[in-house]
């Protein structure tokens, strides 16, 4: 746990050797009970630890991705914690419930091919076009003769595809080799799991997600009948141009003038932001540590209408929060989710 120095400090004060409680973030996130009480205030937190501590028995600490697994006894019941951490890696958030090693969690990485789908979540309404989400309860009822509620790591709108999205749902305690190869056995083919793998009951394909990676493909030859539903078309004027201005969405921006209806945090952080070359084609590639509804279409379409009209800046549309200043959303049928990072 050397990476996390913050964890040595953690386990030196549980085990009332420290009373040093510098392991929490100074923008800490909260601490959420089993009863998903919310104690948002540090000292708060380090005064419920100061009144269990003394109590607690066979304490460790086990990693699962970015995150760190904590266990423990206390009053006969173990106890497993999710701890969340910042850039400076003091811990920032803690999730606790009680330990049940019978609610491990399957996860699957899948691709799909989303034209013929209605996005990957399911819509709560009958519009007769189906989404990834309820193909993949379907093929999960065939399964297992039962329900199950799918979870799914990002939404994509109808006719974006995915190469990396990620679900998770209850795995039973069956194998996940299993899962994958039954379920590729039984759902339509341009439905694919690439990965089956087990995580603990605490993990959340959602909301542990640290970063994820799109891509938009522009082809600039004429529209063909074979790739109109993989890409859009358009003959881009001044590529430097539009590889400059995408660069100017790096780094952490309030992003509201390109989103779609209406959220209290339209603050994100792009990490990477490239424009690559391949052929004919033109592939834009973002990766932040989460995405507006449609950000990624209206950033792509901003950039389009700039080369369209040979003037303009993604500086001057971010700055202005104004969503009537961004119109144009880039068809679905160029976007793909490629990897979500955990």
């Amino acid at each position: 746990m050397s990476v996390y120095p913050s964890i040595e400090k953690f386990n030196e004060y549980l085990l009332n050797k420290s009373n040093d409680s510098s392991f929490l973030s100074l923008d800490f996130k909260g601490y959420r009970n089993k009863a998903k009480d919310l104690f948002r205030d540090k000292e708060l937190v380090i005064k419920y630890y100061d009144s269990i501590k003394s109590k607690i028995t066979n304490l460790k600490f086990v990693p699962e991705d970015s995150h760190i697994l904590m266990f423990y006894d206390l009053d006969n019941t173990t106890y497993i914690s999710k701890l969340r951490f910042d850039e400076s890696k003091l811990i920032n958030s803690i999730v606790e419930e009680i330990y049940n090693e019978k609610n491990s969690l399957c996860v699957l990485t899948i691709e799909y091919d989303g034209t013929n789908y209605y996005g990957m979540q399911r819509q709560g309404k009958d519009n007769g076009e189906d989404t990834i989400q309820e193909e993949l309860e379907k093929a999960l009822k065939i399964m297992l003769k039962k329900e199950v509620l799918v979870y799914p790591a990002s939404r994509t709108d109808k006719g974006v595809h995915a190469k990396g999205q990620v679900v998770h749902f209850d795995s039973f305690g069956i194998d996940p080799s299993q899962y994958k190869y039954a379920l590729n056995n039984i759902l339509p083919k341009d439905i694919r799991i690439k990965e089956a793998y087990l995580r603990s009951q605490l993990f959340n394909s959602r909301y542990d997600a640290i970063e994820k990676t799109y891509n938009y493909i522009i082809n600039m030859e004429d529209e063909n009948a074979f790739e109109a539903n993989y890409m859009c078309f358009y003959k881009i004027k001044n590529i430097s141009k539009m590889r400059k201005e995408l660069k100017t969405i790096l780094g952490t921006h309030d992003f509201l003038s390109f989103s779609k209806g209406y959220k209290e945090d339209t603050v994100r952080t792009i990490y990477d932001a490239s424009l690559h070359l391949n052929k004919n084609k033109v592939i834009i590639s973002i990766t932040g540590d989460g995405f507006l509804h449609n950000m990624i279409r209206f950033i792509v379409g901003s950039l389009i209408e700039i080369d369209r009209k040979g003037f303009g800046s993604i500086k001057y549309l971010l700055d202005s929060k104004d969503k009537n200043l961004t119109p144009t959303l880039a068809p679905s049928a160029g976007l793909y989710l490629m990897k979500i990072k955990y």
